[in-house]
């Protein structure tokens, strides 16, 4: 082991197209020792970007206080976002985030200042042969076929 402190976290969100949404989220953490933490959910009337960033909210929460983390997303634009607008996002108090992804922006910076977490945000290739984005995509698109299959489901 080579004394990584950090927890890794990938995220990942899917949506599909089509009637209602359906959409999903998915996180694959890598502790410093231990089993990986791991979680998905699904979501109706979604896009994937919101989706995108519930991911980064959902691995946050699952942190526990003052852990150091880098979040890896193979979204750019949050990437960009988080990494450099959320101290400016946070003294305008949210007003200049896009209104699709404050609920989400806020819950992320709310775990951040409020678990003291020390978080750093890293581009990562998506389809790239990287096991801890390839796990949080396959939990992200599980969630968003869970998602459409309820919606089916109503439907009949």
């Amino acid at each position: 082991m080579s004394g990584r402190r950090e927890y890794l976290c990938y995220t990942d969100g899917s949506c599909k197209a089509g009637d209602g949404a359906p959409g999903g989220w998915g996180f694959c953490i890598k502790p410093p020792t231990g089993e990986p933490i791991e979680g998905y959910g699904r979501a109706e009337d979604t896009l994937a970007k919101v989706m995108e960033y519930r991911a980064v909210a959902e691995a946050l929460a699952a942190l526990p206080g003052g852990a150091r983390a880098i979040v890896f997303s193979d979204n750019q634009s949050l990437v960009e976002n988080l990494g450099k607008k959320l101290d400016s996002w946070r003294a305008a108090a949210f007003a200049r985030v896009d209104p699709l992804i404050v609920d989400c922006v806020r819950r992320i910076d709310a775990a951040i200042t409020g678990k003291q977490l020390s978080v750093q945000f890293q581009w990562v290739r998506a389809h790239n042969a990287n096991a801890g984005n390839e796990r949080a995509d396959a939990l992200a698109a599980r969630g968003a076929r869970e998602a459409k299959a309820e919606l089916a489901a109503r439907r009949r």
